[in-house]
């Protein structure tokens, strides 16, 4: 249920801005029916008669449209920048940064507590009111808020902020899972061949992604679950999530399947997003490879703290029952990374040079369970690159760059 919630947290854009408008109601009622009684403690200056409160409530309402509408514009423009120029999987990490939600739920409940009240207002039965005090404190918060928005949007634009957001965004999820590992919340075996059990098997509800493992929902339970597709991966209506060891297949939602994907448990959707900025750094109308070498170092970072576990699936035991929940494997990772890359930036030894240098990067703290992974990959990459082709000085250059990812740390 935690997780659900902070995926629905997460991913929502409007949570914040709806209980800020709930803040507002629950404002402009507090401030109705107690507004006299905190006459003897409150500054008389901020108690107006209400043709004045009424003026000051439809002046503030004004200039805070005026904000809104400007907002609202600034929002679509970087939208349409983060679209275009890094990736469309990126534009919800602009729609759910905390600033934009915050500063929207502020304006909102400016707005809200503005129009209820100067509809209050005239029904009052005190000839002095306190909403058009407080209603110039919060067109004041406004536009501090607006001013600090207006900040958040000229960092979020650059591409170097975006990029370690998201490398600061793969590594919390990374962190949160080699901690169970070692806390002994989870353990990771070796990955078993996906095959039938004698059991009941589990069908996708819905087609779309598979956002979540529901691993909490085990509990005391006392049967065997075994998952054939690994969290972040496509399924369709009715297609096979995995199987129950048992005559009767409990009622139970183990996986949560959404229309996009989630990184909350899938760190690769993060390096995805990565990759994606990459390839629009190396493509003809963008021109920036400058961009797609710092994507492709911090996916070597990641790919470093990833790496650290070893090879192998999730296994979550109570002792009663074993669930075991499918994982990504490295190589997977590793090819849907890297070989887009090297489809659209062949030409560019540069960025290929980057790539084995986030090959070396990963394999810096390494678990030996990887080894061969990197060096098949390694290969790969070297049978697919002509280098014959290359000027000497810049074969010579792209080989030193293999041979330092093929070096093993000691």
């Amino acid at each position: 249920m935690l997780k659900r919630l902070q995926l629905m947290l997460a991913d929502s854009a409007w949570f914040v801005p709806f209980l800020y408008g709930v803040g507002g109601i629950a404002l402009t009622f507090l401030t109705q029916y107690f507004g006299s009684f905190f006459r003897e403690l409150l500054p008389e200056i901020i108690y107006l008669d209400k043709n004045a409160a009424a003026s000051v409530l439809s002046s503030s309402f004004t200039s805070l449209m005026t904000m809104m509408t400007f907002s609202f514009s600034t929002i679509l423009v970087v939208l349409t920048t983060y679209s275009s120029q890094f990736s469309p999987r990126t534009i919800n990490n602009f729609l759910t940064n905390s600033a934009s939600k915050h500063t929207l739920g502020l304006f909102i409940m400016t707005t809200i507590y503005g129009i209820t009240n100067l509809f209050l207002i005239r029904t009052s039965d005190e000839d002095v009111v306190l909403a058009s005090g407080i209603s110039v404190l919060l067109v004041v918060s406004s536009i501090w808020a607006f001013v600090k928005f207006i900040q958040t949007i000229s960092v979020s634009i650059q591409a170097e902020r975006l990029l370690s957001a998201l490398h600061r965004e793969a590594l919390s999820v990374i962190e949160n899972q080699r901690r169970a590992v070692e806390d002994e919340k989870m353990y990771i075996v070796p990955e078993r061949a996906i095959h039938t059990f004698e059991g009941q098997a589990v069908y996708a509800s819905r087609t779309g992604y598979v956002q979540l493992f529901s691993s909490e929902k085990q509990e005391n339970r006392d049967m065997d679950f075994e998952s054939v597709v690994a969290v972040g991966d496509f399924v369709a209506e009715g297609d096979i999530l995995g199987y129950w060891l048992g005559e009767e297949a409990p009622d139970l939602d183990v996986f949560q399947i959404g229309e996009i994907r989630s990184s909350i448990q899938d760190p690769a959707f993060v390096i995805e997003k990565l990759s994606e900025i990459a390839l629009k750094g190396v493509s003809p109308g963008i021109n920036d490879p400058n961009t797609a070498i710092h994507a492709i170092h911090y996916i070597g970072d990641i790919l470093r703290e990833l790496s650290r576990l070893p090879a192998g699936d999730f296994l979550f035991s109570n002792d009663k029952s074993n669930w075991h929940a499918k994982r990504k494997t490295m190589e997977a990772t590793l090819f849907e990374a890297f070989a887009p890359v090297k489809t659209y930036a062949s030409h560019d030894i540069f960025v290929m040079a980057s790539v084995f240098e986030a090959i070396r990067i990963a394999r810096i703290q390494a678990h030996s369970s990887h080894d061969k992974t990197f060096e098949d990959f390694i290969d790969y990459f070297e049978q697919a690159l002509d280098l014959d082709e290359l000027h000497p000085r810049e074969k010579a250059f792209l080989t030193n760059q293999m041979t330092q990812a093929r070096k093993i740390r000691d």
